[in-house]
C-alpha cells in the first residue's frame, strides 16, 4: 500500500495582519498529524478544517517569535478543557524556559502534562511515525527548519530564515519545500528571504515543489513576480507557487 502524506497550510502570514492570512502554522499528517508552529489564527484554521484539538498532541516550533507560538498555549488549553492533558512540544534551545514562563501566568493549567524536548541543528529523531531531521536557520533568534519523512515521502519546513545552505541541504531531493519568502524584489532584508536570493540558494537542490509562505503585506499584488524570480535561479521542472491558507497538498 502506498504511503501518503497530507500537508495543509494553516497560516501563511506574519506578525502584521492582512486579510486571508493567519500567522504561521503547518499541519503534516500521515498516520497521525504533526503541527509545525502555531501562530495566531492557527487554532481557528484547524477548526475550519474540522480538526478537533484532541487530534493534535505534538507541535514542533521553528523558533519562539510570537507570530509562531501565540496559539500554542490556547491549543494546549483547548485540550485541557476536554481532559486531554498530555502534550509534546519540540523546539530550539530556550523552548522549555519559554513554555514554563507562559504557563506560569495561568496557575490553573499547572496539571497540564507537557513534555518539552529541545532540538539542535542536525538532530534526528522519530515522532508519530515520521523520521525528523532539524537544521539551523538564519534568523534574529535561534531558529530551526525541519524535514519530515514518512516512507518515501518528504516535506521540509524552513521556518523563518534567510536563504541559507543548511536549509537547502535539508531540502535535498524532497517532494515539497514550504519556505518563507517574506518580501518581493527589490526589498533587501536580513533574517528573511526574498525571491532572487532564495532561488539562487536552491539551485541544484532537486526539490520537486516549492511553496512560498510567511508573506508580509508588501507581497500583495506581487505574487506572480515572486514566483518568476524564484524560478529564475532554478532548473526546469520545479513547481513554484505562493501558498494560501487552508491549501492542502497530498504527497
Amino acid at each position: 500500500m502506498r504511503m501518503t502524506m497530507d500537508v495543509t497550510l494553516l497560516g501563511t502570514g506574519v506578525g502584521i495582519p492582512h486579510s486571508g492570512r493567519a500567522q504561521a502554522g503547518l499541519m503534516v499528517k500521515a498516520k497521525e498529524p504533526l503541527l509545525f508552529d502555531c501562530g495566531a489564527g492557527a487554532l481557528l484554521r484547524l477548526a475550519e478544517l474540522g480538526v478537533d484539538p484532541t487530534e493534535i498532541d505534538t507541535v514542533l516550533l521553528s523558533h519562539l517569535h510570537l507570530d509562531h507560538v501565540s496559539d500554542l498555549l490556547p491549543l494546549a488549553k483547548a485540550r485541557w478543557l476536554v481532559d486531554e492533558k498530555d502534550f509534546a512540544i519540540y523546539g530550539p534551545a530556550g523552548t522549555e524556559d519559554w513554555f514554563r514562563a507562559a504557563r506560569n501566568l495561568y496557575p490553573y493549567l499547572d496539571d497540564l502534562e507537557v513534555a518539552v524536548l529541545e532540538v539542535g541543528p542536525k538532530d534526528e529523531f522519530s515522532v508519530k511515525g515520521f523520521r525528523m531531521v532539524a537544521a539551523e536557520a538564519v534568523h534574529s533568534v535561534v531558529a530551526l527548519g525541519y524535514r519530515a519523512e514518512f516512507g518515501r515521502r518528504s516535506v521540509v519546513y524552513s521556518g523563518d530564515t534567510e536563504p541559507t545552505a543548511s536549509i537547502a541541504r535539508l531540502a535535498g531531493g524532497a517532494d515539497l519545500l514550504v519556505h518563507e519568502c517574506s518580501f518581493p524584489e527589490p526589498y533587501q532584508v536580513t533574517n528573511h528571504s526574498t525571491p532572487l536570493r532564495l532561488g539562487e540558494v536552491l539551485q541544484d537542490v532537486n526539490v520537486k515543489r516549492i511553496v512560498l509562505t510567511h508573506l508580509y503585506p508588501e507581497t500583495i499584488g506581487h505574487e506572480e513576480e515572486m514566483v518568476k524570480d524564484v524560478k529564475a535561479g532554478l532548473g526546469p521542472g520545479v513547481k513554484v507557487e505562493v501558498g494560501r491558507d487552508l491549501q492542502r497538498i497530498r504527497l
